[in-house]
C-alpha cells in the first residue's frame, strides 16, 4: 500500500504496536459479541499476528497456524502449516486437543478475479470450519472470514446448526471497500 493510502485503523496499529490493522476487527467483534475471554484460543491464518496479539492480551492462550513464518510472539505456540492439510490439523491436536475459541482470518491469494477470490475465500472458510468442528470444546465460539459473493447464505446455512447463536457480521475497522464480512458463531453444539 502506497504511503498516504492507509488509513486510521493502519495508522492506529502502528502507534499501539499491533502487527496489522485487522487487530481493530478482532477487537470490535469481541467488543459486540463476548467471543474471547481467557482460555484456550486457535488462530487460523494467523500471520502476520495481529489477531493472535489481542487474543493473547485479552488473556487468552494462543496457537497461532498460517503458511506463512510468523516473528515470535509471547505466550503464543506457532504451527506453520495449511489449515486444509490433515496433517496441521494433527499439529493442532498435539498442542491442545480442545479449545474454547477458534479464529480465523485468512485470506486467499487475491487474484482480481471476483468470483475466483469469493470461491477460495469460501473454501478457506470451509477449512477452517472443518478444523472448528474438531477442536472446539462444546458451548466454544468461532470467528470466520469469508468474501461476499453467491456461495455466502449456503456457508451460512452449512454452519449455522452448529451454534446456538450466529449471525454475520462486518466491523468497522474494514475498509470500505472490502468485500470482507465474518460469521459468528456462539455455543457450538458438538454432534
Amino acid at each position: 500500500m502506497k504511503k498516504g493510502q492507509q488509513d486510521y485503523f493502519y495508522w492506529e496499529a502502528k502507534k499501539k504496536g499491533y502487527r496489522s490493522r485487522a487487530a481493530f476487527k478482532l477487537l470490535q467483534i469481541n467488543r459486540k459479541f463476548k467471543v474471547i475471554r481467557k482460555g484456550a484460543v486457535l488462530d487460523l491464518g494467523a500471520a502476520p499476528g495481529g489477531w493472535s496479539q489481542v487474543a493473547a492480551k485479552l488473556g487468552a492462550e494462543v496457537v497461532a497456524v498460517d503458511l506463512n513464518p510468523m516473528d515470535k510472539i509471547e505466550g503464543v505456540v506457532f504451527i506453520q502449516g495449511d489449515i486444509t492439510e490433515n496433517e496441521t490439523l494433527e499439529e493442532i491436536m498435539r498442542v491442545r486437543e480442545y479449545y474454547d475459541v477458534v479464529i480465523c482470518d485468512a485470506s486467499p491469494k487475491i487474484s482480481g478475479n471476483w468470483d475466483v477470490d469469493h470461491f477460495r475465500s469460501v473454501e478457506l472458510a470451509r477449512a477452517a470450519f472443518n478444523i472448528a468442528r474438531r477442536v472446539l470444546k462444546p458451548g466454544g465460539n468461532f470467528i470466520v472470514k469469508i468474501f461476499q459473493g453467491s456461495d455466502v447464505q449456503d456457508v451460512f446455512n452449512e454452519f449455522k446448526p452448529y451454534f446456538r447463536f450466529k449471525k454475520f457480521h462486518a466491523p468497522q475497522a474494514s475498509r470500505k471497500r472490502s468485500s470482507e464480512i465474518y460469521f459468528i458463531g456462539k455455543g457450538f453444539k458438538a454432534t
